[in-house]
């Protein structure tokens, strides 16, 4: 971003908030990052410049904010203001609360604070089917080709992570193996609507009081229509098999059991994932997170195979 367009910014946000001075920077420092944050401070409190790279990010947020953050109802920040021409950006009211991965919690703290992000997800699951899977515009249409068949986009989408793996010589005979076990398992998702999800449903992206309870969801830039069980296993901590009593209290709180195609689309959600991982964390040069996604696809062996 050009001198010029940030001076753009500023005085956007002085029209906005009034007069205020940039307290902090909270952009994430890895290259994969499509947006920068920064805390504000003006004479009524704090709120937070999001500067968004590229126009899919900030359509597919703008529109999560606008459309879908209001489920989560005081968890999710308040919308203030849109910046609809380049730079784009938003202007997002301050929770309060701090990241959850940065807090030192009990076993019990951390076991409701599951049990409370799961039942808050029901809402924005709730919000009713789109028409196609993938990235969505600000006003919710699809940003790509429509897709409306679930088998189809997951289909499309394993295959392609599966060939980029291949051709990079990313994965071994074995991990291939499991994901090809995986992706046999798609067609248990016949049938599944496109759902407003967050897709970055994870421990730095909520935030915990001073009591330790959850007090806010944040960070809706991945968000899109997909299909739900995306929602279930973006954790970077892979609590899924690294701490099954938290993942226990999750689905206490969503409050909806799985069947067993149910069960079978967790098992292809946990290993696309782990493969998003190795391919993620090698191009970024986040290594220890390619080596997490090597380390899931290594526990997904037994279970699908």
């Amino acid at each position: 971003m050009t001198k010029s367009d940030f001076e753009a910014l500023q005085e956007w946000c002085t029209a906005i908030l009034g007069p205020f001075q940039i307290q902090s920077d909270h952009s994430k420092a890895h290259g994969a990052h499509e947006s920068s944050t920064l805390c504000l401070q003006t004479a009524a409190g704090t709120s937070y410049l999001k500067i968004h790279q590229t126009p899919a990010a900030w359509h597919q947020e703008v529109h999560a904010y606008e459309q879908w953050a209001g489920a989560f109802g005081a968890l999710a920040p308040r919308l203030i203001a849109v910046h609809a021409e380049p730079p784009l950006a938003l202007i997002l009211g301050e929770l309060p609360g701090q990241v959850l991965e940065k807090n030192q919690l009990s076993p019990s703290q951390e076991r409701a604070i599951w049990r409370t992000a799961g039942a808050a997800l029901v809402a924005l699951h709730d919000l009713g089917a789109g028409e196609c899977f993938g990235p969505c515009l600000r006003d919710g249409a699809c940003a790509g080709e429509e897709v409306s068949d679930a088998v189809e986009y997951l289909s499309t989408t394993l295959s392609g992570e599966i060939d980029r793996a291949l051709r990079a010589r990313l994965i071994d005979r074995e991990e291939q193996a499991t994901l090809h076990a995986a992706y046999g398992l798609i067609p248990a998702f016949a049938g599944e609507r496109p759902t407003p999800c967050h897709r970055d449903y994870c421990a730095p992206n909520s935030l915990v009081n001073a009591q330790g309870a959850l007090c806010g969801v944040i960070n809706f830039e991945f968000s899109y229509w997909d299909v739900r069980v995306a929602d279930f296993s973006r954790d970077p901590d892979w609590a899924w098999y690294r701490r099954p009593e938290l993942v226990t209290a999750f689905f206490e709180g969503y409050g909806r059991p799985f069947n067993p195609a149910g069960e079978r689309q967790l098992l292809v959600s946990r290993a696309d994932y782990a493969l998003s991982a190795i391919l993620w964390g090698h191009t970024y040069a986040y290594y220890g997170f390619e080596q997490e996604g090597r380390d899931a696809l290594l526990h997904l062996r037994s279970l699908l195979r």
